[in-house]
């Protein structure tokens, strides 16, 4: 279920392209909107990258640290 809009979720268009049929085409936005909307995809990309990592096991960072070590000097 999704979770309902909220203020800041809308894309704030500044004019709409239509046909000659008076469909909508493209949108133009606002330089800042854009900007706005990229950092919304780059936090999506990353709540996406950890949850496919979620399930990978968790290990402590002085083992890993030791047995990296122990790998580069073997």
């Amino acid at each position: 279920m999704q979770s309902p809009l909220k203020e800041n979720d809308i894309v704030h268009v500044k004019q709409y392209i239509t046909n000659k049929k008076g469909s909508k085409v493209a949108a133009i936005l606002d330089i800042k909107e854009l900007a706005r909307i990229n950092e919304l995809i780059e936090d999506l990309a990353d709540l996406k990258a950890i949850e496919d990592r979620i399930s990978e096991p968790v290990e402590d960072y002085e083992a890993y640290s030791r047995k990296r070590r122990s790998r580069l000097h073997a």
